[in-house]
């Protein structure tokens, strides 16, 4: 298994995205709402991510999706009433030729595979009287988690994405930035995105399956 890390922010100081890795789970969680409670979110969620993890089954990685909103919560009402935050959190987890995915927010897990890249979530967003409102851990009491598995194959590479680079690099983009080994094409994407003059925040894993 092999994975790079890139990350960007405009402003140490207020960077609300954390990102995870280990042998066999991987995921980006961008924190959302005041600053220091989408840190606060974010940070929570990895914490319990690196106690909760590896995960065999669904409803393991589903269980521990609740669990973690619940625990979100607590410490986002401790900080009052004026915070209000939450965070997005896309996992990814590696089980023997299997990968599972648990995810509520509108970060992206892509796969590519053969050459063409296919995304594996689904943007959790609603618009509401010309608001866009996503959906995220530590803002209500029962979020939807997506959830998905599927087999791997040897070769297969995933990119973990937070939503900075959405609207700025189109898929085919990504498709043609992934085709390369896994370092060169962190480097490559980085650098793409940086000329688009962002104003986004970015983290990303890119992940190679063995």
């Amino acid at each position: 298994m092999k994975f790079v890390v890139r990350e960007f922010w405009r402003d140490p100081e207020r960077y609300a995205d954390r990102v995870y890795t280990s042998e066999d789970t991987f995921a980006v969680a961008d924190g959302m709402g005041t600053s220091e409670g989408g840190k606060l979110a974010a940070e929570k969620a990895i914490q319990l991510l690196d106690r909760s993890r590896p995960f065999r089954e669904l409803g393991e990685l589903e269980e521990f999706f609740i669990r973690t909103n619940r625990e979100i919560m607590k410490e986002i009402a401790r900080l009052g009433d004026l915070h209000v935050a939450g965070t997005t959190l896309s996992v990814l987890s590696l089980s023997g030729d299997r990968y599972l995915i648990g995810h509520v927010g509108d970060s992206r897990i892509y796969i590519f595979r053969e050459g063409y890249l296919d995304l594996l979530t689904e943007d959790q967003i609603r618009y509401r009287g010309g608001r866009k409102y996503v959906s995220a851990l530590g803002l209500e009491w029962y979020p939807e988690v997506y959830l998905r598995e599927g087999r791997c194959q040897k070769g297969d590479i995933f990119l973990l994405i937070s939503d900075g680079a959405v609207y700025t690099l189109s898929d085919s983009e990504l498709e043609i930035l992934l085709s390369e080994d896994i370092e060169r094409s962190a480097r490559r994407l980085f650098e793409r995105y940086l000329e688009t003059i962002p104003k986004e925040d970015l983290s990303f894993v890119i992940v190679q399956a063995d």
